[in-house]
């Protein structure tokens, strides 16, 4: 990759890892920092009586004596308390892990709904989807999204549900955004990544697992969850130039440049 590219890849870096706000409140579960509450969510909690202290910064979870179910049984109180005060939006009905770190084992789950206005490290995969003639298949975000609405994104991706594998999670994705089946295609598996940046109603912190796909000529594509507008196809200087621009996500602009660079491309000559 040229200098100019990795230039842009460290200024997206900067973007991704923000440190949190000064009132930003430490969220504990299992005595683990597993997330970095918004403090009007953390003051909701610490009174609504179904289980949390907050003392010193910190939001800690009242789990003495609690498993994993029990554990999880008290988040979807808090995620449920947050969402009558109007803390979190429509209720998702999907379950994600929470952890401490990315490969030490989930303490709990939590409704989708809750995960940004608390923090809580979130676990997702990205496909980017490679034409025979080099070109990159991106996908315009529908303008409903409540992350980042309008927005370029990769070919498919999405977060990574409860006691789901990472290809299942990106088999999914892929059927529901692009309308493919990646059984029979060629997949390379890419770097991961962290991300943590402020989003309207939270923090969006997650861990980006990044994948190719090699498309067959003639492929065609449909979305089939209403989260994409259209599909375009690009070629790479022209997906570097819109990532200059801001029109691509921080994840997908992200996810774009590890494969390229995996791949070693070069600028051609002029």
């Amino acid at each position: 990759m040229n200098d100019a590219a990795e230039d842009l890849r460290h200024r997206l870096l900067a973007r991704a890892r923000t440190l949190p706000e000064p009132d930003a409140v430490s969220l504990i579960v299992a005595r683990k920092p597993c997330g970095i509450a918004n403090a009007r969510a953390a003051a909701i909690l610490a009174r609504s009586g179904i289980g949390f202290h907050f003392h010193d910064g910190v939001l800690e979870l009242d789990d003495e004596g609690l498993d994993f179910a029990g554990r999880s049984a008290r988040l979807h109180q808090a995620a449920q308390r947050l969402q009558q005060e109007g803390m979190v939006q429509s209720w998702r009905n999907e379950q994600l892990e929470v952890r401490a770190q990315p490969d030490q084992p989930a303490l709990a789950t939590i409704d989708r709904c809750a995960v940004r206005v608390l923090g809580i490290t979130t676990y997702s995969v990205h496909l980017n989807g490679f034409l025979p003639d080099g070109q990159l298949l991106v996908a315009l975000r529908s303008a409903r999204k409540r992350v980042d609405p309008g927005l370029w994104d990769n070919l498919a991706g999405g977060m990574i549900s409860a006691g789901e594998s990472l290809e299942a999670a990106l088999a999914r994705e892929a059927h529901e955004e692009a309308g493919i089946e990646l059984a029979h295609l060629p997949i390379t598996a890419g770097s991961r990544f962290p991300v943590r940046r402020p989003i309207g109603e939270g923090i969006l912190a997650e861990v980006v697992h990044v994948f190719d796909v090699e498309l067959p000529a003639g492929i065609r594509v449909q979305n089939l969850d209403g989260e994409v507008e259209r599909f375009e196809a690009r070629r790479v200087a022209d997906v570097l130039a819109g990532i200059e621009l801001g029109e691509f996500t921080v994840e997908a602009a992200l996810a774009s440049l590890d494969a390229l660079q995996r791949r070693g491309w070069h600028p051609p000559v002029s």
